[in-house]
């Protein structure tokens, strides 16, 4: 006797969290919904053709609800009442001739493709994909896609220069049309180094340097004539991520060593109105380690090194050190946020909301930034570790070159 497989209701499957595997809740007469582990539930069909077993994408659900998949699954019924495969007829009714496929099925394309691979989180994903959606679709959503370059879109693309998020949609350009060329529906991706049409706006007064420079950085900080504490100050401000005031004021009460995890009151944030928690590497905790035999006995970590004691050093410390090692217009201690931001941004696997959560910055209502801290906590977590992983990385490669010490 089967087994009597009750059907699925809106509320459930708006319930159903991703696990540490994957797993499936069935509809019935083959509609199942997959939930990936990074997030994404997918519809899929399966079926029985020519005796074999297959299975058919029906696409995710954030786009297709659950009367409507139920429709797809019972128009594929059908076909196989004629003895037609879902999956061939799928495949000749969605391909389209070259020249017709415009960007927004391209744009979706490349989406649904990568909630598929479940490389990368669905958060993160959709987020990069609401983001073109908003500022490409109401201009280039019906532009065929081997009329797509650079000319054809830089009208819609000059008004966001001032912005990162030219830079963000520029990374999706790229990745957008790759998959048209991997596809082979375009010849050459004409996005391949957008990056390289565009000044992206830095500012004069806050001077920073590339990620894949940080290296540079640490073959220089080790040895140049810099005390150990002011030198321990720079890797903590850019392990933690935090403004220089911020950085240098942190006080040894302030570390939860059971939770990992650094916590600054209000008073001190910028802006003075909420508090800012970091989730602490295991590269931040060995900087306090190394403290330890410095200030462990005074109030604050980074305490200055004469008299009075117990006062920190100077908001500027940092800043007179990187010119002193020569890094004078090039980079400075408010900087190194820019460097952190840079690389997790590119990296392209956390969401933008989590990396500004990590950044401190905030621009909603109290109740709701306290909802999403505590929500993205986990996000944080992986992020900061994440950075920590990459400067120590920098570290080695310095160390390998034989001038930065562990």
């Amino acid at each position: 006797m089967s087994k009597i497989v009750k059907p699925l209701t809106d509320t459930t499957l708006k319930n159903l969290k991703p696990l540490d595997k994957e797993y499936t809740k069935s509809d019935g007469k083959g509609l199942y919904i997959r939930v990936f582990t990074h997030g994404a539930k997918i519809w899929y069909f399966s079926y029985k053709f020519l005796g074999k077993h297959k299975k058919i994408s029906l696409g995710s659900y954030l786009d297709l609800s659950l009367s409507y998949a139920r429709e797809m699954a019972q128009e594929y019924r059908r076909l196989l009442l004629r003895n037609i495969d879902p999956n061939i007829y799928r495949s000749e009714q969605n391909k389209p001739p070259q020249d017709v496929m415009n960007f927004a099925d391209l744009a979706r394309l490349w989406r649904d493709k990568r909630l598929i691979q479940g490389k990368f989180k669905a958060e993160t994903i959709n987020e990069a994909f609401r983001r073109v959606e908003l500022h490409l679709f109401p201009t280039l959503a019906s532009m065929p896609i081997t009329e797509a370059n650079l000319k054809s879109f830089l009208p819609t693309l000059l008004p966001l220069k001032n912005s990162n998020t030219l830079y963000k949609i520029n990374i999706a350009l790229g990745q957008i049309f790759q998959l048209a060329e991997d596809e082979e529906l375009i010849i050459k991706n004409p996005f391949r180094k957008v990056h390289d049409e565009f000044n992206y706006i830095q500012s004069k007064n806050q001077p920073t340097i590339k990620p894949e420079e940080l290296p540079a950085l640490f073959r220089v900080l080790n040895s140049a004539n810099v005390q150990k504490p002011t030198a321990l100050l720079i890797e903590w401000q850019l392990l933690t991520i935090l403004r220089p005031a911020e950085a240098v004021q942190v006080e040894w009460t302030d570390i939860d060593w059971k939770t990992k995890t650094l916590h600054i009151p209000a008073e001190r944030m910028k802006g003075g109105k909420r508090p800012h928690s970091v989730p602490l590497s295991t590269q931040a905790l060995h900087i306090l380690e190394q403290m330890k035999q410095y200030t462990f006995n005074r109030k604050y970590i980074f305490a200055t090194y004469s008299a009075p004691y117990n006062k920190p050093m100077s908001t500027q410390a940092a800043n007179v050190a990187l010119k002193r090692m020569g890094f004078k217009g090039l980079l400075i201690a408010h900087g190194l946020r820019s460097i952190a931001s840079t690389y997790l941004h590119e990296l392209d696997i956390f969401s933008s909301e989590s990396i500004e959560l990590c950044l401190s910055h905030e621009n909603r209502g109290k109740v709701r930034a306290a909802y999403d801290k505590s929500k993205k906590w986990r996000s944080r977590q992986e992020i900061m570790q994440s950075w920590g992983n990459y400067v120590e990385q920098c570290k080695i490669e310095a160390i390998k070159s034989g001038y930065a010490h562990s």
